[in-house]
């Protein structure tokens, strides 16, 4: 097997994740007070990050970038294999937890409803359901304004809580990048470590299609236990909270039944992954109707979220054991959910086939 492997798009990406890896480790060790984890007083979410001082972990994000960098230049099959087995293993490891997993699902349900709007107003004139669409929409919103779930001061003290938690958003966000570089550097070891060997009979097109489709089904309906709790929300009889702490902090009633929409948009976009809609952009999608789904468009942010959740499901398990609350397991199923996932973004890249390393 040559040792020398050309330049190609994923080592191009994970040189510039690798770059970017370089900057923030030396910013974090210009302005220290910047360095996100183990601060005094943060009632986030922990990780093991916390235990490692800023000290130690700015200068190691430059080592690694460095390292990272130079294993691309070298396009090196072996020294490329090995730096991305020990990046992905370490980071896989360190960024774990549900903190990237909840930065997420709070930025697809504060902003997710606006992207969706504005998509569905510029595309919808070119599709025949999109009047529909638009008026459903509406209607949604009128309901929610006149019932006084999303009114006007409930939108308003939402917006202070969006604006008031936007600091606390830099761990999480810090840990996504640091997972992110893990799921690239993996992605590219394996990549490098299967190249030039024959495709077993499981991985061919077909086969791939079928046990493909079952993990999406599996995956989507993992959403339907928090979507459902979420959706108590809206009658008398709430899960999760009393009726009157939902009447005295409204605004939280709104994130909550907008955390559940977004989950059920996930498991929607999961079914993607074995409709026609996951591989042509449906008319609705504006400039890109029509035109081929490019396989990384979906491959990449399913393989994320479903590390995401992959990386959340032990410490979610140990905290439902600890507190004996094993509805946990069934509200927040991320041991299935994860691994279902992952195996319905792999079933839906080798059906569509994968370009090889170069």
């Amino acid at each position: 097997m040559d040792t020398k492997t050309p330049t190609g798009r994923l080592p191009v990406v994970v040189g510039g994740w690798s770059a970017g890896a370089v900057v923030i480790g030396s910013w974090w060790s210009l302005r220290p007070a910047d360095h996100p984890f183990a601060r005094p007083g943060d009632d986030g979410f922990p990780t093991l990050l916390d235990l490692v001082p800023g000290s130690v972990t700015a200068p190691a994000l430059v080592g690694v970038g460095v390292v990272g960098l130079a294993a691309v230049l070298t396009r090196s099959r072996p020294v490329l294999v090995t730096v991305g087995v020990l990046v992905a293993v370490a980071f896989g490891l360190l960024a774990a937890g549900v903190a990237p997993l909840a930065l997420a699902g709070y930025a697809m349900a504060m902003f997710g409803p606006v992207v969706l709007a504005g998509t569905l107003v510029v595309g919808a004139w070119r599709w025949r359901g999109g009047p529909v669409a638009l008026g459903l929409m509406v209607a949604i919103g009128a309901a929610a304004w006149l019932t006084g779930i999303a009114d006007g001061a409930v939108l308003r003290r939402y917006v202070d809580v969006v604006t008031g938690s936007a600091a606390k958003f830099g761990p999480p966000a810090a840990l996504t990048f640091l997972l992110a570089g893990a799921v690239l550097w993996g992605a590219l070891a394996g990549r490098l470590a299967l190249a030039g060997h024959r495709r077993p009979a499981w991985a061919e097109p077909d086969a791939a299609a079928r046990w493909g489709r079952a993990a999406a089904f599996v995956a989507a309906a993992c959403v339907l236990p928090y979507f459902l709790l979420r959706m108590t929300w809206l009658t008398p009889w709430p899960l999760g909270m009393s009726a009157d702490e939902l009447a005295v902090v409204p605004e939280i009633r709104l994130h909550g039944l907008l955390l559940g929409l977004a989950a059920l948009a996930g498991g929607v976009l999961t079914l993607g992954l074995v409709s026609r809609w996951g591989e042509v952009w449906p008319r609705w999608v504006p400039v890109l109707r029509g035109r081929p789904v490019p396989r990384a468009a979906a491959v990449v942010p399913g393989a994320l979220v479903a590390v995401l959740l992959t990386a959340a499901a032990v410490p979610m398990a140990i905290q439902a054991v600890a507190e004996g609350a094993f509805e946990m397991l069934l509200i927040f199923p991320f041991w299935l959910w994860g691994p279902a996932l992952g195996l319905a973004v792999l079933g839906y890249a080798l059906r569509r086939g994968t370009a090889s390393y170069t």
